[in-house]
């Protein structure tokens, strides 16, 4: 942590997303949970969303190394998991070959193996883009700190139902805080928040990026 807030040139940029159809596509999802099929979270669904509009947006991918910008090949996403021991960050290595079904199973596993201590070097290391979610926990924004030596990190707030006019209607909709520190060294303003606005677009049409 110290590293990153020395080493990189942090910038963060916040946008709010209309998480309405995220929220329902989620609720059906649910109907259908099973013990060997669970309903995935949140987290997982913007996991693997993340990691699609990522594939468009390489340089929010990169790394910094040795003096030079390095953009991977692998969308690796690492998830921050709260533990009795502190902060963890397993990573989903080829995130984006995963199914919404698959990502629920791996992220299942990892969270629980985290808590037990019982992380591989491997599923802890080789990371190239990081997703914090502190949504579960009641807050709205924040601004998270780069996972070094990555480009960016995604913060997640909560979901919150607040009132909007639609229409010259006021109707209620699901409303949702996203995040994003990246090192400007690496990426510049303009790209980083073009990144950004296609995460919300994401988050706004899910179904289009998201296979179950």
């Amino acid at each position: 942590m110290v590293a990153s807030k020395t080493l990189t040139a942090p910038v963060t940029l916040m946008t709010q997303a209309n998480a309405t159809a995220l929220v329902s596509q989620r609720e059906k999802l649910k109907v259908f949970a099973t013990p060997d099929n669970p309903a995935p979270s949140y987290n997982d669904m913007l996991i693997l969303l993340t990691a699609a509009v990522l594939k468009d947006h390489p340089m929010l991918n990169a790394q910094w190394a040795d003096g030079r910008i390095v953009v991977s090949d692998a969308i690796n996403i690492g998830f921050a998991v709260d533990t009795s021991d502190g902060l963890l960050v397993p990573v989903v290595h080829d995130t984006p070959s995963l199914s919404l079904k698959q990502m629920a199973i791996r992220t299942g596993d990892l969270i629980a193996r985290a808590r037990r201590r019982e992380l591989t070097t491997e599923e802890m290391t080789g990371g190239t883009f990081t997703v914090s979610n502190l949504g579960g926990m009641g807050i709205d924004m924040f601004t998270p700190i780069i996972n070094h030596p990555e480009c960016a990190v995604l913060g997640v707030g909560r979901i919150c139902r607040e009132p909007t006019i639609e229409g010259g209607q006021l109707v209620l909709r699901s409303r949702l805080w996203l995040s994003l520190t990246f090192d400007h060294r690496i990426v510049d303003g303009a790209p980083a928040a073009r990144f950004l606005e296609s995460v919300r677009r994401a988050v706004e049409n899910p179904a289009t990026r998201l296979a179950l």
